[in-house]
């Protein structure tokens, strides 16, 4: 099962942290504590006076770095585990022992060809350490200020063996852990080893500051770092030290003459234009990764995760805000499900628009500058999680950074409100995507798919038209929820076909009798009176079989 000494410690490791947590019924279910001392282990069980979801959170603090990276991560997607659990695992924070810079210097060379005295001015300082990597803080030959991200030396290797143990617990548990929400373990375990291989990847990370700078290249509201592209790679990055107040540092702020107000809607306002402009945007814009400068300019750091989202999904989300500020509930509620992915087959859309209604109208009882869009949006995810909908991936990393940009803002100012801060950008859209100049700059953007139907169309139709004069053309029909319809007919055709034969043999058998056609048993015809019981006992069959059914 398991395929080095290193990942069965690691297994019986994983294990001990269930137990001694109150989870041992989940060790059960994989069927192997007879390998691994399970009954030793469960004198270590701790009284459970913490609720299970707390409970599974200081579980993965204790699983260490790639547990607490997945936890992460789900905490984005409530349609793999419980909103409930992901409140609780966005809580989770990196917390690892620094790796000393002397244990890095291999991967300048290794990667660059130089030693690191030949780049920094002087050896960069450890200014944050997570899981993945840490962060410096260098001077280049050049004079210019960086920050250096590099990824831990034994990062790839624990987390790719940690995920081949997940995916063998999760093989052992899958089906087995409803009663705690998680509907498919492999599915959790495969969605993370997706995202985690591209954060074990700068390169991607590097591409993402690129599109956002050159996004906001000419905003003079904003400040993106520069990439030193020489000195990035797979497991380096390097860029521009970001040198500011942390955006929720108001003492500091008005210590510099920078209203916190002014920067709350500033804030949002840029990932608003993130989102409806360019539909990509920042999406984990916590205190952390926002600084001010002296000049008032902001900037977002750590571009790991972003999100975008598609042309068609903005418009939906937009329309959803429109009517939710217009008061026509249902049309929002169906906004949102175009926004969703539909696991739940059987989902009644009716009663689904209704519930989501009756969520939308609780807060239309306040004006709209009363509105926290924080709590709306977690009342319509907490309702469309009962229906089993779900908003797609990047939709929901979109709503998670607008409830986490709001809370920012009422940090700053206590009156900061974001459903009335992102009523122009509403409108706005509205102006550019509905007025008559872009209708008219529309007209002329035909897609080459449709250039390409005109052109082949009069060959299609030729085509189709020889077919038919050749008797060639053949229409293939697949009809579906007409089986039963096909069965009662069978079913009652054979029926008809069976009292037919009953009628023949009855009125055959009268004949035999009226005739005295011989053999004779007490001068009675014996066929005619073999023919009577034969067509009296199929008959009465058939009725036994047609008051079976419930149907005479």
């Amino acid at each position: 099962m398991f395929n080095t000494l290193r990942q069965i410690e690691r297994t019986k490791d994983i294990i001990t942290i269930l137990v001694k947590n109150g989870f041992d019924d989940v060790v059960s279910a994989m069927g192997i504590e007879k390998y691994l001392q399970f009954s030793t282990l469960k004198k270590m069980q701790t009284p459970l006076h913490l609720s299970r979801s707390v409970r599974i959170r200081k579980t993965i603090e204790e699983l260490g770095p790639t547990f607490i990276k997945m936890a992460q991560i789900l905490s984005t997607r409530p349609d793999l585990i419980p909103l409930e659990l992901a409140d609780e695992f966005s809580k989770l924070q990196d917390s690892v022992e620094a790796i000393p810079f002397e244990m890095m210097k291999s991967r300048f060379i290794e990667e660059f060809g130089k030693d690191v005295d030949e780049i920094f001015e002087t050896e960069p300082v450890l200014v944050a350490s997570a899981s993945l990597g840490q962060v410096y803080k260098g001077r280049l030959k050049s004079g210019e200020e960086v920050a250096v991200k590099i990824l831990r030396p034994s990062a790839q290797e624990t987390i790719h063996s940690d995920i081949e143990i997940m995916h063998h617990l999760a093989s052992l548990l899958e089906n087995k852990l409803e009663s705690y929400g998680f509907h498919s373990p492999k599915k959790i375990v495969q969605e993370f080893e997706k995202s985690i291989k591209k954060e074990l990847d700068y390169n991607a990370e590097a591409l993402n500051l690129k599109l956002f700078a050159k996004n906001f290249d000419e905003n003079k509201n904003i400040f993106v770092p520069k990439l030193f592209e020489e000195f990035s790679c797979s497991t380096i990055l390097t860029m521009q030290y970001v040198e500011g107040i942390k955006v929720t540092d108001i003492e500091k702020l008005k210590e510099i003459g920078i209203d916190p107000k002014e920067i709350a809607q500033r804030g949002f306002d840029l990932l608003c234009e993130q989102i409806f402009k360019y539909r990509f945007f920042h999406a984990d814009p916590h205190p952390g990764n926002i600084f001010v400068l002296k000049d008032g300019r902001i900037s977002f750091v750590d571009f790991g995760m972003m999100g975008s989202i598609a042309e068609c999904d903005r418009k939906y989300f937009v329309d959803m805000i429109y009517y939710i500020t217009k008061e026509e509930e249902e049309k929002a509620a169906l906004c949102i499900l175009e926004l969703a992915k539909v696991r739940n087959d059987d989902l009644d859309e009716n009663a689904f628009a209704k519930d989501m209604g009756d969520v939308i109208r609780t807060y239309f009882y306040a004006s709209l500058k009363d509105i926290k869009m924080k709590n709306l949006l977690n009342d319509i995810v907490a309702l469309m999680s009962r229906y089993r909908v779900y908003f797609r991936e990047n939709n929901y990393l979109l709503v998670k950074a607008l409830m986490t940009i709001e809370g920012v803002g009422k940090e700053l100012d206590s009156d900061f409100n974001a459903s009335v801060a992102i009523k122009p950008f509403v409108i706005q859209f509205y102006k550019e995507n509905f007025s008559l100049t872009a209708f008219f700059s529309k007209v002329g953007e035909i897609p080459k798919e449709l250039g390409d139907f005109l052109m082949q169309f009069p060959q299609d139709i030729k085509e189709i038209a020889q077919k038919m004069k050749s008797g060639k053309l053949k229409i293939e029909f697949q009809h579906k929820g007409l089986e039963n319809i096909q069965e009662s007919i069978e079913r009652s055709s054979n029926r008809l076909s069976i009292a037919v034969v009953i009628a023949s043999i009855l009125i055959g058998s009268s004949l035999l009798l009226l005739a005295k056609t011989p053999p004779l048993l007490f001068g009675i015809p014996v066929l005619g009176l073999a023919g009577f019981v034969t067509a009296v006992f199929m008959g009465m069959v058939l009725i036994y079989s047609i008051f079976r059914k419930g149907k005479f």
